[in-house]
């Protein structure tokens, strides 16, 4: 059984996380402590543009990428040279 796998897995969640951190310091500063309305504007619309983000990645992991026991293991590799894809379509 072929196990799927992130690459770099433990980098990537810790980067993520690092940035979530950082940028909710910096968002609970800007919107508790100045009084910049375009800063807190930008602050505002930052957060919406991750929570679509977030949303429409777990929509599309959720529907689009299932995996399937017959799918190859590298996704580059479709065919066998001995068997390749047709690239012109047959007209009746």
């Amino acid at each position: 059984m072929n196990v799927r796998q992130i690459p770099h897995l433990r980098v990537v969640v810790a980067v993520s996380g690092a940035a979530i951190v950082g940028f909710s310091a910096i968002s609970g500063y800007v919107l508790g402590w100045t009084d910049d309305e375009v800063t807190k504007g930008a602050i505002v619309g930052t957060w919406q543009n991750v929570a679509l983000l977030a949303f429409g990645f777990w929509l599309g992991s959720s529907s689009g990428g299932k995996v399937r026991d017959d799918a190859p293991v590298d996704a580059r590799i479709v065919n066998e040279p001995s068997e390749p894809v047709p690239t012109t379509e047959e007209r009746p």
